[in-house]
């Protein structure tokens, strides 16, 4: 694969990162959610926010310092992704939520649509990286945990 391949699997990483933060930056600003609920998800927000940081970082230095990267994404696939990432949006701001609606949202978004999966298709054999890819994989594990506890009201 050409690093201009590369490079558009990761700009599409990069997106999807920023949408599902946006998502969740959505639910933290729902004035009908009480404060505790708004900080959590601002604070996985954020968390999403770093994601697409890494994965800017790691495009970078695959382009600039010629960091070797083997990506090992199948392009179809993951604009399948993004475009049911972008629907969700639209979906999100067009209409109201309840916590456990942006719960299940989030469930959704971390379980099913499983945006991990294709971190574990990205390698490098640069050590900095490869911690920044695993930062990935182990927030989106948590993420998955606790939205589909929370989803199910286990908190």
């Amino acid at each position: 694969m050409l690093n201009k391949e590369k490079d558009l699997i990761l700009r599409n990483l990069i997106s999807v990162e920023s949408v599902i933060a946006k998502i969740y930056n959505r639910f933290s600003t729902n004035r009908s959610f009480t404060a505790p609920v708004q900080k959590f998800w601002r604070t996985i927000a954020l968390e999403e926010e770093l994601h697409a940081d890494i994965f800017d970082e790691i495009r970078q230095g695959m382009n600039n310092d010629n960091i070797p990267v083997v990506i090992d994404i199948n392009m179809e696939r993951l604009k399948e992704f993004v475009d049911k990432i972008n629907r969700l949006v639209k979906e999100v701001t067009s209409e109201k939520y309840t916590e456990s609606d942006a719960y299940s949202i989030g469930a959704l978004i971390e379980a099913e649509l499983d945006e991990a999966e294709f971190i574990k298709m990205i390698k490098t054999t640069d050590n900095k990286f490869t911690d920044m890819l695993k930062r990935i994989e182990n927030d989106t594990k948590k993420h998955r945990v606790i939205l589909i506890n929370y989803s199910r009201g286990i908190k």
